[in-house]
């Protein structure tokens, strides 16, 4: 029985590497809607697109519970 060399091992491990790497990608993060984490990324997201585009309602104002513009009387996610 021989042992394998290092150069294979090296091989196996980094094939392996690129595979989760590779698998990772797949995952649904920042998809989900119960989490605080993905709601706070998709926040943010709307934020700096609304700064990038330079589009803020100017009648509706920020608020302070979930930090969106929106008027009063709609409706928001905590």
């Amino acid at each position: 029985m021989t042992a394998l060399g290092p150069e294979t091992v090296i091989s196996i491990l980094g094939l392996t590497l690129l595979g989760v790497g590779g698998l990772l990608t797949l995952l649904p993060v920042g998809t989900c809607a119960e989490c605080s984490h993905c709601r706070l990324e998709k926040l943010a997201r709307e934020r700096e697109h609304a700064a990038q585009s330079g589009e803020r309602a100017l009648s509706a104002p920020r608020c302070p519970t979930c930090g969106r513009y929106h008027r009063p009387d709609e409706d928001h996610r905590p």
